[in-house]
């Protein structure tokens, strides 16, 4: 898990530059959507991309692209349960993920962050509708068929060039 004190340093530099240039292969800032569908079907998304890219962190409630701390941190609702978010993530990934996710008290926004850490393992990781991405730098991409075969190679899954 990446240190809380880290990610404190990390919140601190927000009135100096956007959350977008702190981000790295493995970490990302989210904003938490209003839609309870729809900020589960993001935790889920970032789940699956930073398995795939070898694990990572997840600052949960705060948008990435204004510069300002009171503008980024926006925060996560109270009413946000992390064990109940932690089960949708696991019923929602195939194979199963089950990331860590701590709460962190900020003085802006709702006052609660949520830091998602999810560890790397034996990708292909989806959702379980088939869909998923891949951390690739500071963005997710769709995980298509090349970049499928590639990342199974890469981790020692699978022989492309095998013939059967």
């Amino acid at each position: 898990m990446r240190e809380l004190t880290e990610v404190r340093a990390l919140l601190s530099r927000l009135d100096e530059v956007e959350a977008d240039a702190l981000e790295g292969q493995d970490l990302d800032f989210k904003e938490w959507p209003a839609d309870d569908r729809q900020a589960i079907r993001l935790a889920v998304d970032m789940a699956v991309c930073m398995a795939n890219g070898g694990g990572g962190t997840v600052v949960l409630g705060v948008r990435d692209r204004v510069v300002g701390r009171g503008k980024a941190i926006l925060g996560v609702p109270p009413s946000t349960d992390l064990h109940q978010l932690k089960r949708d993530i696991y019923e929602r990934t195939a194979p199963k993920l089950t990331p860590e996710i701590v709460e962190l008290n900020v003085p802006e926004g709702t006052g609660r962050l949520l830091l998602m850490q999810v560890h790397g393992g034996l990708p292909p990781y989806t959702n379980t509708a088939g869909g998923g991405t891949v951390r690739r730098g500071k963005d997710c991409v769709p995980l298509t068929g090349d970049l499928r075969d590639r990342l199974m190679v890469e981790r020692g899954d699978s022989d492309i060039t095998a013939v059967t």
